[in-house]
């Protein structure tokens, strides 16, 4: 009898054993927002989850995703907005480029615009561009830009303008409301400085430039909304070095997002460098981290890995599993939270079956409108699993 009792208790043991194994690979396999310590997650969920139980708080959570093309499309950002705006409140549309730029898209507003030329970071060196590395310059006195939102509205919006005059003259700027009444702007006498005026005006505006202004982005929120903000700041082919080119100034202007979520998203044109230096890949995410922690001390941070990305169908880029294993042990050195996006497709060889689904696109890298939407809703599930948890 004795035996017998032992022989159940230890059937019992091994499949209690094996069950767990059984969980605890279900659970490998299934993307979650992964907590390593940061600082400020708490808070975050806190004031997503209070946002629920009164939305006419007057309060606004902003979250800044900062990325390549994946970003720039803001098919993945805009889904992602939506959702957040359904379930929180919606607070605006966020920063925008100065005009629309070649091969990137806004899914919320769209730019007619006049005489104005692009310098874009990416491809151009410049000492002081500003946050989005995207310049728009006049070139004629005529320059204009109007700025209209898809969504017909009615609402008071909050525009941040961040220009910079080129010479001590007047007239620099001027902004026009729906009606063609001028806006005031409060104006700084210093010259070469990046300088942002903060206006209340209905939509659409009209923003009329002279030879001597530069024209950086600017951040549209609805006024005294409350709510969601999610920000897409990208540049196609970038990769997260892109910082560097940008001016001191960058970290002043993104610190005066008052973002509670900064989500990094770089890392696919990284994957095809095959002459990637992986330590100074490491010691540049770490240090890009730190920046945005001094600029943004209450701040919660995540780092978003690649999706799964090949460059045909049996080979991975080169550097992939590098930029991956470096992400996912910073994440954990940084104290950061970190969202792997190749295992929310479902792992290694997963962009092949989007393709097949109409997922993704042939190159195996970027994927279709309905593809990005998917990704932002499994995002978004994971995201407010994490907070649902963390009340």
């Amino acid at each position: 009898m004795i035996r017998f009792f032992k022989f159940i208790i230890t059937v019992i043991a091994v499949t209690i054993a094996v069950g767990c194994s059984v969980a605890e690979s279900k659970t490998s396999t299934v993307s979650s927002v992964v907590d390593f310590g940061d600082p400020n997650a708490k808070k975050l969920s806190m004031r997503l989850n209070s946002l629920i139980k009164n939305k006419k708080s007057n309060q606004v959570v902003n979250i800044t995703q900062i990325g390549d093309s994946h970003t720039a499309a803001d098919f993945f950002t805009g889904e992602f907005r939506t959702l957040m705006q359904k379930k929180y409140g919606n607070a605006g549309i966020g920063w925008i480029p100065p005009v629309a730029i070649k091969g990137q898209n806004h899914v919320a507003v769209s730019w007619n615009t006049k005489n104005w030329e692009v310098l874009n970071s990416r491809t151009m060196s410049n000492p002081d561009f500003p946050i989005g590395g995207f310049i728009a310059v006049p070139t004629k006195d005529s320059a204009t830009i109007k700025i209209t939102p898809k969504t017909a509205t009615n609402s008071d919006w909050q525009v941040k303008l961040t220009f910079k005059k080129t010479k001590n003259t007047d007239n620099t700027l001027s902004v026009y409301d729906v009606n063609d009444k001028k806006i005031n702007l409060t104006d700084s006498p210093k010259i070469n400085v990046w300088q942002t005026s903060s206006i209340i005006s209905k939509l659409p505006i009209v923003i009329k430039g002279q030879h001597n202004v530069e024209l950086a982005g600017m951040w549209l929120t609805r006024n005294k909304q409350s709510g969601v903000v999610v920000s897409a700041i990208a540049s196609n082919g970038a990769k997260q070095t892109i910082w560097q080119k940008w001016g001191a100034s960058w970290l002043k202007q993104l610190a005066s997002s008052n973002s509670d979520l900064v989500i990094i998203e770089y890392g696919t044109n990284e994957s095809f460098d095959e002459t990637l230096d992986a330590d100074a890949y490491r010691q540049n995410l770490i240090s890009s981290i730190r920046q945005i922690r001094k600029s943004l001390p209450g701040a919660a941070i995540l780092l978003m890995s690649p999706p799964d990305t090949m460059v045909n169908d049996n080979d991975y880029p080169k550097s992939f599993k590098t930029v991956m294993d470096i992400q996912k042990q910073v994440a954990k050195s940084e104290k950061t939270l970190f969202w792997n996006w190749q295992l929310a497709m479902g792992g290694e060889n997963a962009v092949k079956k989007w393709r097949q689904q109409g997922l993704a696109r042939p190159d195996l890298v970027h994927q279709t409108l309905q593809g990005y939407k998917k990704s932002a809703q499994i995002f978004y599930t994971d995201l407010n699993e994490f907070v649902r948890k963390n009340k």
